[in-house]
């Protein structure tokens, strides 16, 4: 990770921030996501541009192309720092990684309000995001009640890149739900790239080691998140079309077109479900709030929604939060 000229620049460039590039009446925020492409990311930033519009604010959104390329998104944030904008809305790629960075942005006079998955230390003013390890407990007991009260039932966690804090979270609320119903957790694998390829292969090799006699043998799967629910989806399809018998029970977190029609056609049982808008939206007004020395919580809950297939016939504000 190269960060070794970071942090030096950063440690002179208060005058810097102060000495912006923009006008002087012109209020410029960055909202920097963990990736610029995908679903998610799409709507993360739909409901930060609504923000910036309805503040009357300037909004640079600029991010990586994947969600592993942590030594890019540090050069984000020092463009940023030396463009001269008067906040930061940061998603970090990586929990202990991004610590240095964010305490280095704050000293030079930037505030930062973090979004999405959680960072090391206090420097930043507030938490925008989903409860994550609570929506890994929401999974968690959805996951225990459709698999019964059966002791020793043999589940995975498909996690997401190692590091992520978001994932982290939600695998964590999982497996300490799982463990508590006397579960057995099985398997947690990591994808080795932040990619859906990435969790499909990892899923795939994972699911291949539970078939025996023709069949999957797990009670249950839960996935941390969209890539790795899109992943195992595509896993557990390959095995089916290849002759196996499939019957597990499967919750996902997050939401695409496709994981709703899976859910509708009774391939995944449950997804929970964020609201990115929400998130993007309340991470660029918190930021805001921040920048004209308003006071903010120091969490900002976005919330989380069980998806099921009779709430997406019956629920008008699921059907509404999926698209439908």
């Amino acid at each position: 990770m190269k960060t070794k000229s970071f942090l030096p620049l950063l440690t002179a460039c208060a005058t810097l921030a102060s000495a912006s590039l923009f006008a002087a009446d012109q209020l410029v925020l960055a909202a920097i996501p963990k990736s610029t492409g995908g679903e998610f990311w799409e709507t993360v930033a739909n409901g930060a541009k609504k923000a910036a519009k309805d503040l009357g604010v300037t909004l640079k959104w600029e991010g990586t192309v994947t969600e592993t390329e942590i030594a890019e998104q540090n050069k984000i944030i020092e463009n940023m720092v030396n463009l001269g904008v008067k906040g930061i809305a940061l998603a970090p790629l990586n929990q202990k990684a991004m610590k240095r960075q964010v305490e280095a942005a704050v000293a030079a006079g930037i505030p930062v309000v973090i979004f999405d998955s959680g960072v090391d230390g206090n420097a930043h003013s507030s938490f925008v995001a989903t409860d994550n390890k609570n929506g890994g407990v929401i999974g968690g007991k959805e996951l225990v009640r459709l698999v019964g009260d059966k002791k020793g039932a043999k589940v995975m966690c498909m996690r997401f890149v190692q590091g992520t804090g978001s994932t982290e979270a939600r695998s964590a609320g999982f497996i300490e739900t799982a463990k508590a119903a006397g579960f057995t957790v099985a398997a947690d694998p990591y994808p080795d790239t932040g990619t859906i390829e990435g969790c499909k292969t990892a899923a795939a090799n994972t699911l291949e080691k539970f078939v025996k006699n023709g069949a999957l043998e797990l009670d249950g799967i839960f996935a941390a998140n969209l890539y790795s629910t899109i992943g195992v989806a595509s896993a557990l399809e390959d095995l089916r079309k290849g002759g196996i018998k499939v019957n597990v029970k499967f919750v996902g977190f997050d939401t695409s077109k496709k994981l709703v029609e899976d859910v509708q056609a009774g391939k995944i049982d449950a997804l929970v479900a964020q609201n990115p808008e929400k998130m993007g939206y309340l991470a660029v007004e918190t930021l805001y709030k921040v920048v004209k020395k308003e006071k903010v919580p120091t969490m900002v809950d976005t919330g989380t929604v069980l998806v099921t297939k009779d709430k997406l016939a019956n629920d008008a504000e699921v059907r509404k939060l999926v698209g439908l």
